[in-house]
């Protein structure tokens, strides 16, 4: 969408631009963001470089970068376009929302990471205790996000 274009010419583009906008503001990284909200709002939910670029807006770099970024969570995939060497990426099978309660091991390395890191530390000092209530949070996390993935499911598919 250009600033040529008047209000209201792309409701999908806005939708991207306003969602994608907000995730950044909230601390996720600008073209993730973009690029993961474009193929969202594809019935798709897959496109090419090239696709994901004109859409956009941006450089096929910039593109690359976003996707990367993407797989490395486990929200986007890529594969080669049969017949030719093009680049599709498409969202995840599970939805990409749910990932990180899907990854309870995420959180389960991040606290051994912590009770390690603490353990270096003076017992009782004030670094210590943050260290440890960050690797209890994280234990909790771990706990919790399978349960929760259970009960949004159950939701999701009208049993609640």
């Amino acid at each position: 969408m250009t600033d040529a274009d008047p209000p209201g010419a792309d409701p999908i583009g806005e939708f991207v631009e306003r969602t994608a906008g907000d995730l950044a503001a909230q601390g996720f990284p600008r073209m993730p963001a973009y690029v993961l909200m474009t193929l969202t709002a594809t019935d798709a939910g897959r496109l090419t470089a090239a696709e994901l670029g004109e859409r956009i807006g941006v450089s096929a770099a910039a593109i690359s970068g976003a996707v990367r970024y993407l797989i490395q969570l486990g929200f986007v995939r890529s594969s080669t376009q049969p017949g030719t060497r093009k680049h599709v990426y498409a969202l995840s099978e599970g939805p990409w929302y749910t990932y990180s309660l899907s990854h309870p091991d995420m959180y389960l390395r991040a606290e051994v990471l912590l009770r390690g890191g603490a353990k270096q530390m003076v017992p009782g000092s004030p670094a210590r205790e943050r260290i440890e209530e960050m690797a209890e949070f994280y234990s909790f996390l771990a706990e919790r996000m399978p349960l929760l993935l259970a009960e949004w499911r159950e939701r999701r598919d009208g049993s609640a």
